[in-house]
């Protein structure tokens, strides 16, 4: 007759037998299993706590898009593409998610989302493509900017091979795999914008009152419209009347930074957010950004040429790569043209610059 520590049960991951001891019975059977249950609990959906404003038009848009084998949501910092790629999915059978902000190998994190274990002396890749051929999934793969290269070299041959498998990619800037459908992701129309600050608002000081509409527009037009940054204004209402809150929005830098405390570092504050995608810019394009924050509305080439100090054909290539990466916008008839909150950040390196 077995001893207690002897009876064994089924390891909650991969089925095999596990020792239960008097006190406990062990739920897997090592603790590589343990590590493997946890991921995959990771990249599990999670129902949000908080309402959903304002993309009812995206949703429908994107929803006529499902044909799309790689679609890729593109935006600046803080407009809300994760949260919308994460609406798009709700309910959907067979999605598997992944975070890729703080991963360097692509392949891998995708292998642990999808629940693929790897093969000993086989790649990655090579791993996922037999695994996934025949299988019918949407791989939500969120913040690929500071990978867009791996994701690219990933997605080409794991499309071509995997005819049963979609992507939804979340970006600040597109991956160019071919076949990408690209869906640019924009701040929020202001009647929208003012819903949810108000909405966010009373969820900090229950009983506020919001009697001003033209001083709530005012403020949302002055956060560029950003999902983020109403969120981040809305704690405020707490210490500042939302009056005074719009006269102080110059700061808006120094001001903003009581994010979630379960969110990733760079939603904690605005200037975190900005930071993320200017980190992640090559010398040239930082000193363009940097030029770029002294033009307080928008501007052409000859007055970035002028600022910027280069060739007038250097600097169009790298206020395209702005525009690519969403830290510029090209507003037609050769008009280019920044958010608010981005031509601060700006300010705020130029100012170091020149210090």
């Amino acid at each position: 007759m077995r001893s207690m520590a002897e009876q064994v049960g089924t390891c909650a991951t991969c089925g095999a037998a596990t020792a239960t001891s008097r006190r406990r019975h062990a739920r897997y059977c090592s603790n590589a299993c343990r590590q493997r249950a946890y991921r995959q609990r990771v990249s599990e959906p999670v129902t949000a706590l908080d309402s959903f404003i304002g993309r009812d038009d995206e949703l429908s848009r994107l929803k006529g898009l499902s044909d799309a084998r790689l679609l890729t949501l593109v935006g600046p910092a803080g407009v809300g593409k994760t949260r919308l790629a994460k609406e798009l999915t709700s309910g959907q059978a067979g999605v598997a998610r992944v975070e890729l902000a703080s991963v360097s190998n692509v392949a891998r994190a995708c292998a642990t989302a999808l629940g693929i274990g790897e093969v000993t002396r086989e790649p990655v890749l090579s791993t996922l493509v037999r695994a996934l051929t025949g299988r019918t999934t949407v791989l939500v793969m969120d913040n690929c900017e500071h990978v867009v290269g791996e994701c690219a070299a990933l997605l080409e041959p794991l499309l071509l091979g995997c005819p049963g498998v979609r992507v939804i990619a979340t970006s600040r800037e597109p991956l160019r795999v071919p076949g990408e459908a690209l869906f640019a992701v924009q701040p929020l129309p202001i009647t929208c914008a003012v819903e949810l600050f108000a909405d966010r608002a009373r969820a900090n000081q229950l009983g506020l009152r919001l009697d001003d509409p033209e001083v709530l527009a005012a403020l949302c037009m002055r956060l560029d419209r950003l999902p983020l940054a109403i969120e981040l204004a809305a704690r405020l209402v707490t210490v500042l009347p939302v009056r005074e809150l719009l006269a102080r929005l110059d700061d808006r830098l120094e001001l903003l930074n009581r994010g979630n405390r379960t969110a990733a570092e760079r939603h904690q504050s605005l200037r975190a957010a900005i930071a993320w995608s200017y980190g992640r810019l090559s010398a040239d394009e930082q000193h363009v950004f940097r030029c770029l924050s002294s033009f307080p509305g928008d501007f052409g080439l000859d007055l970035a040429v002028a600022a910027c100090d280069l060739p007038s054909d250097r600097v169009l290539a790298l206020l395209s790569a702005l525009v690519a990466k969403s830290l510029l916008t090209f507003s037609g008839a050769g008009r280019f043209e920044q958010l608010e909150s981005v031509r601060l950040y700006g300010r705020e390196r130029l100012a170091e610059q020149v210090n």
